[in-house]
């Protein structure tokens, strides 16, 4: 069906073009370019960003750090997608979706007008390719699609090339939410399977397509990935088969500048157009400058604590009293001054803006003392202990997570609690042992995968998130039921009454400390229109726009 609709839209073309012809001689301008009124030729748009990237991969099926959506997003597209005008996910590649009254199956059918870069049409063996490839890489973005106990996607079927029909192991309240997540990011099977991808984990041999993807994208996007140079820049270029609405920047430029002073002098002379990554302090600097818009808004990034379970791993951070201490001794109101204004601390790990959050803590009066003391008398370490703190050289928000080690040393200080900061390299290592959950005490952050409160679910017990704290199912049974309950509600009420009840379960009782709900701050030229951060994308880069 669509290769009829292409070739109408191709005879159309050419009886446009037949037509000009006989009634206009001014030449064709080249492909890439275009004619003022003048006729001269308009020059490339260019947009330079400026950040302290976290990815190490853009392969879909792998990617799973805060920065790489804001690349996959726009060189892929997804089933649905989170639009700036909504919260809610709106079609993208689906033009329409049928789910089966047991809620089940999921019925999409796949846009007409859809064709990758390549020029190969999105169809619906597409789709399935790319999920059952994602699943059968078996890596931290499948457990989106199936998890470790075999629940999610179970099967696909594609009855017809616009068709594809997704059948899951039980009903999921978030699915469609989770469409939008660049785990389920559709890609061109004929480029992915010559260039060594494998969707099927009974075949011989190994998917090895992530070493092309991570350097080329092979999706339905605006853009697509034309180099990247790890530690220097990822450029990104038009794509012109696009079949949808043109982005406005033709070539977009993202430069790796860990160094957020570097970022400041860079934007305030122009070099580059938007600066990611700036503390509060420098955005103060900059807020009053004719030059640069400030942008803020909330984020769904949480800054926590992690307290391993498991004496082995966590040594005294296992014991729950000591937990409990760590929990009140904190100085929430001084961590929040480092983030900078419009910080807030959930109640726990569901942040607030999602369904069923419950009200921010009271920063100002959390802080106890005296509690926290009282907890650690009754614990094995009433007089203190000395523990080391791997902390990652990541900046969540422009924010290095260093910063928040030295305000959390000061403060354990006080209750007799000494931590040696051990500063460690994200790809060195403590990126795998955070998540083989191998690190006994720690401080992360987190981003939602997609944009739904369930995501959050993952820092249960027994969860993903959970055993990188060596929280088991079999430590808390009931709490640990509660993620299934939660995943089959499809009444919101209800949903949003179970998340409340987590909250107030986890709230105290639980090896995560989620400390803060951080805000984005973003420097941008004012030559850039339509800047805004996204939780989703960190930021939609196809809504942005060039000042005339």
């Amino acid at each position: 069906m669509k290769k009829r609709i292409r070739i109408m839209l191709a005879l159309v073309l050419m009886l446009t073009l037949v037509v000009t012809a006989c009634g206009n001689s001014t030449p064709a301008t080249t492909e890439g370019q275009s004619e003022s009124t003048e006729g001269s030729q308009t020059e490339e748009k260019v947009l330079v960003i400026a950040l302290e990237p976290d990815y190490f991969t853009f392969d879909p099926g792998y990617a799973y750090e805060l920065y790489a959506p804001m690349i996959i997003g726009v060189t892929y597209d997804t089933l649905y997608e989170i639009t700036p005008d909504s919260d809610f996910p709106a079609p993208q590649l689906a033009s329409e979706c049928v789910v089966s009254e047991d809620g089940l199956s999921y019925t999409f059918t796949i846009n007409p007008n859809a064709v990758f870069a390549s020029g190969n049409d999105v169809t619906s063996a597409d789709v399935k390719f790319s999920f059952d490839r994602a699943k059968n890489l078996q890596s931290n973005a499948s457990a989106l699609l199936i998890d470790g106990e075999g629940n999610g996607i179970v099967d696909i079927e594609t009855p017809d090339e616009d068709t594809v029909v997704i059948h899951l192991s039980k009903p999921d309240s978030s699915f469609i939410s989770k469409t939008t997540s660049t785990s389920y990011a559709v890609l061109d099977s004929a480029i992915v399977i010559a260039n060594g991808g494998i969707s099927d984990i009974t075949a011989p041999g190994k998917d090895t397509a992530q070493d092309y993807l991570n350097n080329q994208s092979a999706g339905s996007g605006p853009y697509i990935m034309e180099s990247f140079s790890a530690d220097d820049k990822l450029v990104l270029v038009k794509n012109k088969n696009y079949w949808g609405e043109m982005p406005d920047y033709d070539r977009i430029i993202i430069q790796d500048m860990p160094d957020a002073n570097s970022q400041l002098i860079s934007v305030q002379k122009g070099d580059i157009d938007i600066a990611f990554n700036l503390s509060a302090d420098q955005i103060a600097s900059v807020s009053s400058s004719s030059d640069v818009n400030v942008i803020s808004g909330p984020t769904m990034t949480m800054g926590f604590l992690l307290m391993h379970n498991d004496p082995a791993i966590g040594q005294q951070v296992s014991d729950p009293y000591v937990q409990k201490a760590i929990r009140y001794a904190l100085d929430y109101e001084g961590i929040h001054s480092i983030i900078g204004e419009g910080t807030v601390m959930p109640v726990s790990f569901i942040q607030s803006g999602f369904l069923g959050a419950l009200d921010p803590v009271d920063v100002k009066t959390f802080r106890d003392l005296e509690k926290a003391k009282a907890f650690l008398a009754q614990s094995p370490y009433p007089d203190g202990f000395t523990i080391d703190f791997p902390v990652s050289n990541l900046a969540p928000e422009g924010i290095p997570l260093t910063l928040i080690a030295e305000k959390v040393k000061s403060d354990l200080q006080e209750i007799g609690i000494n931590i040696n900061i051990v500063p460690r390299d994200w790809g060195g290592g403590y990126g795998d042992e955070y998540r083989d959950g191998t690190l006994g005490f720690t401080v992360m952050y987190w981003g939602p995968d997609y944009y739904d409160p369930n995501n959050q679910l993952a820092f249960l017990p027994g969860q993903f998130v959970g055993h990188r704290a060596g929280w088991t199912a079999d430590l808390n049974p009931e709490l640990a039921a509660m993620h299934e309950q939660i995943i089959r509600e499809t009444d919101e009420a209800k949903r949003a009454e179970l998340l409340g009840q987590v909250q107030m379960l986890t709230a105290e009782n639980s090896p995560f400390i989620v400390y803060a709900q951080y805000p984005k701050y973003i420097v941008a030229s004012k030559d850039v229109l339509n800047v805004e951060y996204s939780n989703v994308y960190r930021m939609d880069l196809t809504q942005l726009k060039k000042a005339d």
